[in-house]
């Protein structure tokens, strides 16, 4: 009898012992479950908080242009000159600057040169001639043009990321995007792109003489005597 509760015993021990290790690893496979739900969790609260931060920036970005835009356009306005009948003469001017037609505002400064331009873009940047301190200023010129690359990225892919999957209907997602920013690095929307760009700890010469640089360029450009 002794010899079969000994037995007994061994058994009752063996099964203990696979019961525990199915437990163990019952709760290991839990582990890992739980472990990559919690990382599938933080990686789409990741991607929610990028997607609002570059809505973010682009948002920012969009205003601050706004912003300039209207600024140039307050500053020319204010610079028209004074005549018996220049209040409406100057609605009318400010009327053809906006429409990209720069001519007439030209007729009143002591040239014989006229400007010519075409596009919103274009004329503002040829406006930026008829400035009494050229054609940029110091706050024009960009030292850190990084700090605006990941916003200005994120604009462009939203834009054109639909566009050239229309384009491409066979390719992935990810190809369409590389696509994009190797279109991006070519662009003029790309602030790496800026011809006022300038190297961070460039000396107040070396801003001078790009700003000359700058004002030449567009004299070339938009300039016809």
């Amino acid at each position: 009898m002794a010899k079969k509760g000994g037995e007994n015993s061994k058994k009752a021990a063996g099964n203990a012992r696979k019961a525990e290790a199915a437990n163990k690893k019952r709760a290991e496979e839990q582990a890992k479950l739980d472990a990559a739900e919690d990382s599938q969790w933080a990686e789409g609260a990741k991607k929610g908080n990028k997607k609002k931060e570059e809505a973010a920036a682009k948002k920012a970005e969009d205003a601050r242009k706004k912003a300039e835009r209207e600024a140039l356009l307050k500053e020319e306005e204010d610079s028209l000159p004074s005549k018996a009948s220049g209040k409406g003469r100057g609605a009318a001017k400010v009327a053809a600057k906006r429409a990209g037609k720069i001519d007439d505002f030209l007729n009143d400064l002591p040239t014989s040169s006229e400007i010519s331009a075409s596009g919103i873009d274009s004329a503002l940047e040829a406006l930026t001639l008829t400035h009494k301190g050229g054609a940029v200023s110091d706050k024009d010129i960009d030292r850190h043009p990084e700090r605006r690359f990941k916003a200005a990225l994120a604009a462009y892919e939203e834009r054109r990321v639909p566009e050239m999957r229309k384009e491409n209907p066979g390719l992935r997602l990810q190809q369409v995007k590389q696509l994009v920013f190797k279109e991006f690095e070519k662009s003029p929307e790309n602030p790496f792109n800026q011809a006022t760009n300038i190297n961070y700890n460039s000396t107040k010469a070396d801003v001078d003489h790009l700003k000359k640089e700058i004002k030449k360029h567009r004299e070339d450009k938009y300039v016809k005597n």
